[in-house]
């Protein structure tokens, strides 16, 4: 079976959040709203032991929104999911962090990017992967746990705090 591990991040700006409505021409949830993130790269990858996930994310923020690392206070990891799909598992990452700025991301293939206020996301149409994580850290924007969720078809569970 095979294991798909990926990094993204959830930036706010004051009561903004950064969210990408995925296009309708990619394969995996298309049309649903997203964080910034991606695929693990071979130089996110020290040794076969040590694969550096902030640096993942890092990257993809640069490649899908141009922000780089120094515009952004904070990022820091809150959310696992781990989803078991017919043929693979998948392991996301979610960091949080806070930009010094809004800026106005470029469009990328993914999809379009857009600010929304805080309040206004827990209704928008996501995987279960994205939307559990969102809603917990809304009621709760402090803790400073990780959290794991399990995620079995629409249906995730809050599983641990690390």
């Amino acid at each position: 079976m095979l294991t798909r591990i990926t990094a993204g991040a959830i930036l706010t700006c004051g009561s903004k959040v950064l969210l990408m409505k995925r296009g309708l021409h990619r394969e995996l949830a298309p049309g649903l709203w997203a964080g910034i993130g991606g695929h693990i790269d071979s130089q996110d990858v020290e040794n076969f032991r040590a694969i550096n996930l902030i640096e993942t994310c890092y990257r993809e923020v640069r490649e899908e929104t141009g922000i780089e690392r120094d515009a952004i206070c904070g990022l820091k990891l809150r959310y696992i999911s781990i989803r078991k799909m017919e043929t693979e598992i998948r392991w996301h990452h979610y960091y949080f962090g806070e930009l010094k700025a809004e800026i106005t991301p470029p469009k990328c293939e993914e999809g379009e990017f857009f600010w929304l206020e805080k309040n206004d996301i827990s209704t928008l149409p996501m995987t279960a992967s994205v939307k559990e994580p969102l809603k917990h850290w809304l009621t709760n924007p402090i803790c400073e746990d990780i959290v794991l969720f399990t995620v079995d078809g629409e249906r995730a569970t809050m599983s641990v705090r690390l």
